[in-house]
């Protein structure tokens, strides 16, 4: 994926590394126990200690984003590391964090999530699963792989980046704080503007210190040209016919409040006549239409130079705001961020569990209809 980096357009073939490692920090995952503090005074087991001890050492030596990553190849990759230090016979697995049989007969297991530890009991038999070549197809296999050999043999690590990452450090000019702040911002592919704050069924006119409310008005019913199957009881038995569909139809009006110097509508509303408020009133027949609605959906937007912008049930839409023209339909299931300089920016959110959303936040250009992607955000 190209980025730019420290004034440098560079291409980063790892990224989805740090994306996976953000979502691991965000996840959080943890046992009991820090690996630091050692063990419990209550557990007087000189294997459990070993144990801890060569699992930190080595988590310790994994650069960022490798230990932040929350994936079973670290693990196993750990895991590895112990099987070549042990001179006894050693059971252990993958399977919410490296596992570590201690006692066969009760079930004594050292479980290692991370930098924690807890004991569990597990008398069940477990395949090893530890083998670093049973992960060759999951994302991040090189740079484990080249971890493990690296500490195996007891040389320095510090060149990761260099060896994964080369055009990354030239670009960092090799300085440590540059270095470490493109890093800190890789998930950050653009320049973002500060959140708008959006309105419930209001469009918002900065520019004008204006917001605006559609007062939406039924106006009768009209027959249409679909036909449809009628059914009706006539004396003992059942007649059937056919007739055209009705639909009802609406009208609206616009009406407008200045906003006071504080940002807040003061009581004075005005009707206005906004041209391109139309294209909002057409998408709200046309989705409350589409999904059978006993009411109107829920819209917001804003109006910037002439374009209207607005979701409507999720729904970003971009038009204009001067004359009557169809909407682009933008992209679904998604929140309306910014709109700045010919850019509407949208975020799209997708769970990662009960607790974690990913939050990845886009730019559509006005002018040429691009969509690009700004930056991903995990987020409780």
């Amino acid at each position: 994926m190209r980025k730019l980096v420290n004034g440098k357009v560079i291409e980063i073939a790892n990224m989805k590394l740090f994306e996976l490692a953000a979502e691991g920090l965000a996840l959080q995952n943890t046992a009991v126990s820090n690996t630091s503090e050692g063990i419990e005074a209550s557990i007087n087991s000189p294997l459990v200690h070993k144990y801890i001890k060569q699992y930190d050492i080595f988590f310790k030596s994994m650069p960022y984003p490798l230990y932040a990553i929350e994936a079973d190849i670290k693990y196993a990759t750990l895991g590895s590391f112990i099987k070549t230090l042990a001179k006894e016979k050693i059971e252990l697995w993958v399977h919410n964090g490296l596992n570590i049989k201690l006692d066969a007969k009760t079930g004594m297991t050292l479980n290692v999530v991370n930098n924690t530890w807890s004991i569990v009991y597990d008398t069940n038999e477990h395949e090893d699963n530890t083998t670093l070549e049973l992960y060759t197809d999951a994302v991040g296999y090189k740079e484990y792989a080249w971890i493990l050999k690296k500490i195996v043999n007891k040389e320095n690590t510090a060149n990761f980046y260099a060896e994964f990452m080369p055009d990354f450090v030239k670009a960092c000019n090799n300085q440590a704080v540059v270095l470490k702040w493109e890093l800190e911002n890789i998930l950050t592919f653009g320049s973002i503007p500060q959140k708008m704050q959006f309105k419930h069924d209001k469009i918002i006119n900065p520019q004008a210190n204006e917001e605006y409310t559609l007062d939406i008005f039924f106006n009768g019913t009209v027959e249409t040209d679909e036909k449809v199957q009628t059914w009706s009881f006539v004396g003992n038995g059942m007649g059937s016919g056919t007739r055209y569909k009705t639909i009802k139809t609406y009208g609206f009006d616009v009406y407008a409040k200045v906003l006071d110097d504080n940002d807040g509508p003061t009581t004075k509303m005005e009707p206005k006549k906004i041209n391109g408020m139309h294209n909002l009133f057409m998408e709200l027949c046309g989705l409350k239409n589409a999904k059978e609605m006993s009411t109107f959906p829920e819209f917001e937007g804003i109006i910037f130079d002439t374009n209207l912008v607005f979701t409507i049930d999720r729904r970003l839409f971009v038009a204009k705001s001067n004359r009557l023209v169809k909407p682009v339909d933008v992209a679904h299931g998604v929140e309306l961020y910014a709109v700045d300089k010919g850019k509407v920016y949208f975020v799209k959110s997708k769970k990662v569990n009960e607790r974690i959303s990913k939050d990845s936040l886009y730019s559509y250009n006005i002018t040429d209809g691009t969509v690009r992607l700004c930056k991903i955000i995990f987020s409780y």
